[in-house]
């Protein structure tokens, strides 16, 4: 699994920053890691904050695929 830890935004950039880079490394096996990620904290008690960041990370991930299979908007 991944280290959430590494993956805490502070601002609204980093966040989308971060959703990014995950699709360009994970594709669309992004949103299943993140799921799988947030499955394991909520059976192991991760951390609220922990899983909160992976939840908000699989909400961005979503937003971003959802915008890029929509097309441009102008």
């Amino acid at each position: 699994m991944m280290n959430i830890i590494e993956l805490h935004p502070d601002t609204t950039v980093d966040l989308y920053s971060t959703a990014h880079n995950l699709i360009v490394h994970q594709g669309e096996k992004a949103l299943d890691l993140l799921r799988a990620e947030a499955e394991e904290m909520r059976q192991n008690d991760g951390t609220e904050e922990n899983l909160y960041a992976c939840i908000e990370l699989m909400r961005v991930v979503t937003e971003l695929i959802d915008m890029e299979v929509a097309g441009p908007i102008h």
